[in-house]
């Protein structure tokens, strides 16, 4: 353990830089499927100051090693990084871009699960998942649970989580304090002498290349989910709409979603999280699938879940063609959000429920 001389105070942080070969892939942990075989990346050693070294005297800290080419993301329409060719990623394991359109928000496209597990599998306990929310989990806490497959979040909980993780020595993984660096270097997270780690502006979003070798639909979907949180993060008057939409929403249906939120271990009592995933979850397909989505899907999701959630869902209920129970009513409300908001993105920047890209 390396330590800084008494009486040093770093209002920024100081890194040095040092060039040598090596896999990333396998320093991530992960495996190398699907991933691009490019050469070797420069790399940064990041040496990071504890936030409190302005009242501690003696401050400890472990360097960190960092893919020096992420400090910049590349430009991109989120239709492009669908398709964006991995053999041009500049390290294997995974690549920033910055949205094109809304150049604050960066996108983080990973070689698979694995890698994206951990750069954001814990923030995703720490801001959303109820019970594990505001506090730092150890590893072996939450390894046999799920994070997301793709995440987001916003520049206010990202400096939370570091600003946090600073003050209570907390082991974050290499890739941890690789992201912490992006952050920094892209201003979505920034220093403050007096405080710490405080809010800039902007947020990060990540889908995994591993979706496509699910099911090759997952990926628009996940893209447009995200990038539509990306939005609801930067821009106010798109997080008004939605707030207005989530006002008039009949009870019933309410119910419905957050019974369902809640079996996805969303913290239902945080107002802006489940704004948020109300709109996320509309506007991730088109209009034309809403009707099967939630009053299909999703209400036959949660019967499967527990018979006790039959309670949520509304008394009218019938049969499709298929067979399979369908609920009416929850179709055509929420067939209804997906036009107003389809109809909202489409005025404003072109897009569409489904489609956040050109």
């Amino acid at each position: 353990m390396r330590k800084f001389s008494h009486g040093i105070f770093f209002p920024v942080l100081f890194f040095s830089i040092v060039f040598f070969s090596c896999n990333r892939q396998e320093q991530a942990g992960g495996n190398n499927s699907g991933s691009a075989d490019n050469n070797a990346s420069d790399i940064v050693l990041i040496e990071i100051p504890d936030p409190a070294a302005n009242v501690r005297e003696l401050a400890e800290y472990e360097p960190v090693v960092v893919s020096l080419v992420h400090s910049t993301p590349v430009p991109a329409d989120p239709g492009d990084i669908l398709v964006w060719p991995v053999n041009t990623w500049r390290d294997r394991r995974y690549e920033v871009f910055s949205w094109d359109r809304f150049p604050e928000i960066l996108i983080f496209d990973t070689a698979d699960y694995a890698v994206q597990d951990r750069l954001f599998k814990r923030l995703a306990f720490f801001v959303e998942k109820d019970g594990f929310r505001g506090r730092l989990s150890y590893d072996e806490d939450i390894a046999h649970l799920h994070g997301w497959n793709a995440h987001n979040y916003r520049a206010e909980d990202l400096a939370v989580f570091f600003q946090t993780a600073r003050e209570t020595n907390f082991p974050l993984l290499p890739e941890e304090w690789e992201l912490e660096h992006i952050l920094f270097m892209n201003r979505i997270i920034r220093w403050d002498p007096r405080t710490g780690i405080v809010p800039g502006r902007g947020a990060v979003l990540s889908l995994s290349r591993e979706s496509d070798r699910v099911n090759t639909s997952l990926r628009p979907r996940f893209m447009a989910h995200e990038a539509f949180h990306g939005i609801f993060f930067v821009d106010d008057e798109f997080r008004d709409f939605s707030y207005r939409r989530w006002e008039l929403l009949p009870d019933y249906a309410k119910t419905f979603i957050l019974a369902y939120f809640n079996m996805q271990a969303y913290d239902i009592y945080d107002e802006y999280l489940v704004v948020n995933e109300f709109m996320g979850h509309i506007l991730q397909f088109s209009v034309a699938n809403a009707s099967w989505y939630f009053g299909e899907h999703l209400p036959n999701l949660l019967l499967s879940n527990s018979a006790r959630h039959r309670a949520s869902l509304p008394d009218r209920e019938t049969l499709t063609a298929q067979g399979r129970r369908f609920w009416p009513d929850l179709a055509q409300v929420f067939t209804a959000e997906a036009e107003a908001f389809s109809s909202h993105v489409n005025r404003r920047w072109g897009f569409s429920a489904g489609r956040a890209w050109r």
